[in-house]
């Protein structure tokens, strides 16, 4: 129960920390043209439902095999231990509060809500998609630098892309911008990871 309560705090702490930069941003440059919780993507989608979920499963498929292949050949070090590896099912709340707002909504608010909008205002849809993926890729390797090889270090690099780029995609082609989507994906490949290294 502490690690549950403890995760909890953690989560709130970390998605205010990855706010903080998106919200004096929005008070500086667009507070009197939209709420802030629209300029970062906090909104419902809109669109087609039915596309939007084969969509979310594709990516996550795709990413899910990609990752499976990766971690079975390329990243075999200990990079990607969960922090709950061993708990049992003492360790299921934590993982999953850990997994979807430890670290994939805080992690949306900054990459997708943040970054990717104001990148492709100001270089267009691709060349922001591409320059926010390489960002997310490389706070994996800097993060891992310790723990990983040149080869993993560039695996580490471009695996996170993919999954950015996807999730780019599905929240500002097919849902208007909502990081809703992208951030149910992330939280769903983080929650896979975590339980998995439960037992």
């Amino acid at each position: 129960m502490t690690q549950t309560i403890n995760e909890l705090i953690g989560s709130v702490v970390q998605i205010l920390l990855f706010t903080l930069i998106p919200f004096i941003w929005w008070l500086i440059t667009a507070r009197k043209k939209e709420n802030f919780f629209s300029w970062i993507g906090l909104k419902k989608p809109v669109g087609d439902k039915k596309k939007i979920l084969l969509f979310i499963l594709g990516a996550f498929v795709i990413c899910e095999v990609v990752g499976m292949i990766l971690n079975n050949t390329i990243l075999k070090t200990e990079w990607n231990v969960s922090p709950f590896a061993g708990e049992g099912i003492g360790g299921l709340l934590a993982a999953v509060l850990y997994s979807y707002f430890h670290t994939a909504f805080s992690e949306e608010i900054i990459y997708r809500g943040f970054l990717q909008k104001r990148l492709q205002k100001a270089l267009g849809f691709t060349a922001g998609t591409l320059v926010q993926a390489f960002i997310f890729g490389a706070s994996h390797v800097i993060l891992s630098y310790n723990l990983i090889t040149f080869t993993e270090g560039v695996a580490l690099l471009l695996y996170p892309m993919l999954p950015a780029i996807l999730i780019a995609f599905i929240n500002e082609k097919k849902c208007e911008g909502s990081i809703l989507p992208g951030w149910l994906i992330h939280g769903t490949l983080n929650v896979i990871t975590h339980v998995s290294q439960l037992w």
